[in-house]
């Protein structure tokens, strides 16, 4: 009953004033839409006109078109006839054809009725879901384009403030006013025009996509890398860009002209270390005979063989605990590097390697690249071992709202008893630094009684006994309680315990 009620009290809420304004949104779309429609003719004519002149350059884009503009008019016709037929639930013989007119703008029920009831909505959703994935295949799914058209052509089921969601169908024309409906199915109509005029565009662009534009001649030095390492050949490709492929040209370095048979691969030796410069030009003989240079210059670094070794949790290891290690060198793949350590072993793990101290104060990690062949040294790193720190005993709680809480006395939350109650002892690394696993295997709670002490009871694990929680729901507010002797396996074995809690 009161939902009647509320309803009655929105339709009478529905004004004047935003009726009208629904019906200027709806005459600037239709707008809108006239100017696509006419922007879309003329781009078909184009192509159209394209194709006349190059047939075999345009006729695939000027299908495509086609196919796109069959695919438009088919969704745009779709909607055209569920709004007048919408209109016509309400309006009845009065019903302008053309669904421009609409006498009963504020009716809230027939838009449902036909969506809904009428099973119409459903129909609706699945023909734009349909066009919307034809239109991103026909930007070949690119990620951009694809993201932009999920927005426009949403038909996501809509999430509610309490947790629940509904449908499209229902969130979008259940209790709706007709004029806001029509005015949003005028709005997908100028969404499928706007598409088609961005993809006829997109087709015209591809016709001379593949089209290779000359207004410029330069010698280029193209190396494999800049920075090589001592002992390694320096690697280039000097080419000439637009190069005619009938002509030979010939190459110059450093004043010494290259072997014709190389066709401008370049290998020069690097014994020292250090920064090198090599200057020359490509010779091209011209159509009128003449010989014309074009010059290029460029550096290229020789440095001395390194590593670097970076422990990426901490600037220490630690026994009982798999330590990430990230290993690269400048140039060189991960899968052509060999990594030991004296004093732990060393496992590789996807692009990391990961460190197990056996030694009690030191470990020296070595590091080894397959440089063509060959494994050369490039460099070690001497790392301190030590033992890992205790964690830190939390009451882990769930509040009233199911948000998970690290709970400790210090803290803002005030704890509920049932709360205490239902939480979990943990152990953890409070600052997250450190990624151990820990398992609480037992503790002690002591509860304070009337002569000042304290009476003890152990748990068998991380949570509370059944005895223990009787206990405690029995327990007066201000009664004090401390958690201790918290038994910890897993990464490191140890003890721990936790602050005093007033109960409430």
């Amino acid at each position: 009953m009161m939902y009647l009620v509320l309803t009655a009290m929105l339709a009478l809420n529905v004004s004047t004033d935003i009726l009208k304004g629904f019906s200027m949104v709806d005459r600037s779309l239709r707008v809108s839409i006239e100017t696509s429609e006419k922007r879309n003719a003329n781009l078909h004519g184009t192509l159209e006109d394209m194709a006349s002149l190059n047939e075999e350059k345009v006729g695939e884009w000027l299908g495509k078109s086609k196919l796109v503009k069959q695919k438009a008019d088919s969704l745009y016709d779709y909607i055209q006839e569920y709004k007048v037929e919408t209109i016509r639930l309400a309006d009845g013989s009065k019903t302008d054809p053309e669904g421009l007119v609409i006498n009963a703008q504020d009716n809230l029920d027939v838009a449902g009725t036909y969506a809904i009831v009428k099973g119409n909505g459903k129909i609706l959703r699945e023909k734009i879901e349909n066009y919307r994935e034809f239109v991103k295949e026909q930007f070949n799914n690119d990620s951009v384009k694809s993201e932009l058209y999920d927005r426009i052509f949403n038909t996501d089921a809509q999430k509610l403030k309490d947790g629940s969601s509904r449908n499209w169908e229902n969130g979008t024309f259940e209790s709706q006013p007709l004029a806001a409906v029509v005015t949003m199915l005028t709005k997908y109509q100028n969404d499928v025009r706007t598409s088609e005029t961005e993809l006829i565009q997109y087709f015209i662009s591809q016709t001379d996509a593949s089209d290779f534009r000359v207004n410029k001649i330069e010698a280029i030095v193209i190396p494999e890398s800049k920075t090589v390492m001592q002992g390694s050949p320096y690697k280039a490709q000097i080419a000439l860009v637009a190069l005619d492929s009938t002509k030979q040209p010939l190459y110059f370095v450093n004043g010494v002209q290259l072997d014709t048979a190389a066709k401008g691969n370049l290998v020069r030796s690097t014994g020292s270390v250090g920064s090198y410069t090599l200057d020359g030009y490509i010779e091209v003989i011209g159509n009128d005979g003449v010989a014309v240079p074009y010059p290029f210059t460029t550096e290229y670094t020789v440095t001395a063989p390194s590593a670097t070794i970076a422990n990426m949790d901490m600037n220490v290891v630690y026994r009982g605990y798999d330590n990430r290690m990230g290993v690269s060198v400048p140039g060189v793949a991960t899968e052509k590097l060999r990594v030991t350590a004296e004093g732990a072993t060393m496992e590789k793990k996807g692009n990391e390697w990961i460190c197990k101290p056996s030694a009690n104060s030191e470990v020296t990690i070595n590091v080894l690249a397959d440089m063509n062949g060959k494994m050369t040294s490039m460099g070690s790193q001497k790392f301190r071992v030590r033992t890992l720190p205790d964690p830190t005993a939390f009451l882990r709680i769930t509040d009233s709202n199911g948000n998970r809480i690290d709970y400790l006395p210090s803290g803002k939350h005030k704890l509920r008893r049932q709360e205490l109650i239902d939480g979990t002892m943990v152990a953890e690394y409070a600052d997250g630094m450190l990624q151990a696993a820990f398992r609480i295997s037992e503790f002690t709670l002591l509860i304070s009684d009337a002569r000042g002490g304290f009476t003890a009871s152990q748990s068998s694990g991380n949570k509370f006994s059944d005895s223990q929680q009787r206990t405690l729901l029995r327990l007066k507010a201000g009664s004090v309680i401390l958690i201790d002797k918290i038994k910890v396996t897993g990464a490191k074995a140890t003890t721990l315990s936790y602050p005093l809690i007033t109960l409430p």
